[in-house]
């Protein structure tokens, strides 16, 4: 009887050993056979060398996080084993490196199943060292109990423009891999998954889902300087820039990206940069320009753990106090965040429509990891989220201008939105710059003026909380025991323990968070009151979002923080010790 519902697979070795490429052909077959997939990397801020792992989390139901515990190891080398081997449950396996005469001696009297197979050696019968990751696909493969039929096929596509040589070797190394640890189980019966059936599903980085969005967003124009762990996104436009007639600049830093971009929006395109915490700082004095100017500016920042370049490859939200309060006087900006990888798509068309709409920045903030890691999501829907570009007028609407008069593009309106023109429009001549203005754009420092005008821009940002969903609502309870407030890439963990305390029956409302700035207090409000504890998750160690409840929240004495700052996404089991803490 079929028990497992997933199961955990786990590489590990040095950077430049194919422990990626081994970890993409196997999620990649299993995502078009239908399975459920989410994928972590783990790797040292270098081109090559390094301790590296690829970790995959294989379901038939959807899932949002990587799990915990691995049901397979395999190791190409002794540091994964050390690393990596306390990490494998009771009854799963461990493979290694014959070369590296591995020491299992610490599994002795344990359940784990410890095999030295010959995979170096193996490989280099095929004529090259590099063939080992094929060896270890094959070994998976029979580990897993999948059939080779559909992953001897993809070895044939994927070295097909190659040669046949090349391609009968590969082949060879796969099954000379399979074969070992055919040999090695025996008449063991290995409990795996069967196959669900074929979904109409994609299986990508949240990276390239926001440069996808962009995309349907109307956008084709970028300006960004490459950044860890961002560059994805640019990378994805720059690929597909010619079949969209996109144009994509790379440029020197995030200075010139900033403002370069914030020039394509002013023309009356919808531009966006891409940048990590180190770039946000450095586009500070842009953004405060751009909420001056009252431009339609999006800014990707996908966190990753800082200060300074600190660990560029590892989790963090962190930048939460840098979005919000990093620019200087009285900023007016968005911050939202997207719940999960197939959010990054979907919301960031949102920040488009809430950077038009309010005429202002709009800071998008994923962490690394839904950035750089994969999960299947079922194909993106191109007509959900229609366009919306807020008060954009058309020049037939606009009335005649009579010297010295401009278009009032600042006009002190009682929503505080402004109609908008762009250059070019007949009669919708107005002034931008960075100074304080009147209506018409032109410098004012009277100050009943700069009053009325940042009032203004303050005062059109009071309805964001109403056009956007600020939050995912898994709350359903009508009194709880704990709310639990998540940000990004915690969702998983969180659902799966609030699963649980259903199961044990303990009430455990949850809430992800969207929208950070403006904070949504009116809307969470109601769920604080009714919880007895409020749990809020994050990946800092200052209590970012923990502080900007209790800025904006009453009833703060029931506020507590489950924070993680090592470098590694959230589990289910730590999120749920740090519930029961408050229970």
């Amino acid at each position: 009887m079929q028990k497992r519902k997933d199961f955990i697979w786990k590489m590990g070795g040095q950077q430049g050993e194919g422990i990626e490429s081994c970890g993409e052909i196997m999620a990649t077959i299993l995502a078009k056979e239908g399975y459920s997939l989410y994928s972590q990397r783990l790797f040292a801020s270098r081109i090559k060398g390094g301790h590296t792992t690829f970790a995959l989390r294989v379901a038939l139901e959807q899932i949002m996080s990587i799990g915990e515990g691995v049901d397979f190891l395999l190791a190409l080398d002794q540091e994964t084993v050390d690393m990596h081997g306390g990490e494998v449950r009771d009854g799963g396996y461990i493979i290694c490196d014959s070369k590296v005469n591995p020491d299992f001696s610490k599994f002795e009297g344990s359940k784990v199943h410890c095999l030295s197979l010959p995979i170096s050696e193996t490989a280099m019968k095929q004529g090259s060292l590099l063939m080992r990751n094929i060896v270890a696909l094959g070994m998976s493969v029979a580990l897993l109990g999948f059939d080779t039929k559909m992953f001897k096929d993809a070895i044939t596509a994927k070295f097909a423009k190659k040669s046949q040589e090349i391609v009968d070797k590969n082949l060879q190394a796969f099954d000379d891999g399979h074969g070992l640890v055919m040999e090695q189980l025996g008449d063991v019966d290995i409990d795996t998954l069967p196959a669900p059936g074929k979904k109409d599903q994609m299986f990508l980085l949240g990276n390239e889902a926001c440069a996808l969005g962009a995309i349907a967003a109307g956008s084709r124009f970028m300006a960004s300087y490459p950044i860890t762990p961002a560059s994805e996104v640019m990378e994805y436009m720059i690929k597909n820039m010619d079949k969209l007639g996109a144009t994509i600049v790379q440029t020197e830093d995030e200075i010139a990206a900033c403002m370069t971009a914030m020039g394509g929006v002013y023309a009356g395109v919808r531009g966006f940069t891409c940048t990590s915490g180190p770039g946000l700082s450095l586009m500070a004095e842009s953004l405060s320009m751009a909420s001056m100017a009252e431009l339609p500016m999006v800014v990707i920042d996908v966190q990753r753990s800082g200060p300074s370049t600190g660990m560029a490859t590892k989790v963090e939200q962190s930048d939460i106090d840098a979005a919000c309060y990093n620019a200087h006087g009285d900023y007016s900006g968005i911050v939202i965040s997207p719940t999960s990888i197939e959010e990054c798509f979907y919301e960031i068309q949102k920040a488009f429509n809430l950077a038009e709409m309010y005429q202002c920045p709009v800071i998008f903030m994923p962490d690394l990891q839904q950035g750089l890691n994969k999960q299947s999501v079922p194909s993106f829907d191109l007509n959900r989220v229609p366009i919306n570009r807020g008060k954009m007028m058309k020049e037939s609407d606009l009335p005649a201008l009579e010297q010295p008069h401009y278009f009032k593009r600042f006009e002190l309106t009682e929503d505080g939105i402004s109609p908008r023109t762009i250059p070019g429009m007949k009669n919708g001549l107005f002034l931008s710059t960075g100074l304080e203005h009147n209506e018409e754009g032109k410098p004012a420092e009277a100050p009943t003026m700069h009053v009325s005008q940042t009032d203004k821009r303050f005062r059109k940002l009071e309805t964001v909380a109403d056009n956007y969903e600020p939050f995912l609502n898994n709350a359903k309870y009508d009194e709880a025991d704990v709310l639990v407030v998540g940000i990004a890439s915690s969702r998983g963990a969180i659902e799966e323990a609030v699963a649980e305390f259903d199961q044990e029956g303990v009430k455990v409302n949850h809430l992800q968070l969207r929208l950070i700035k403006p904070f949504p207090a009116k809307q969470l409000q109601p769920f604080m009151d009714a919880a007895k504890k409020v749990v809020i998750v994050e990946h800092n160690k200052t209590g970012q979002l923990t502080n900007l409840f209790k800025i904006n929240m009453h009833k703060k004495h029931k506020i507590s923080s489950c924070l993680k700052y090592d470098g590694n996404p959230f589990t289910k089991s730590y999120v749920k010790n740090a519930i029961k803490e408050v229970l």
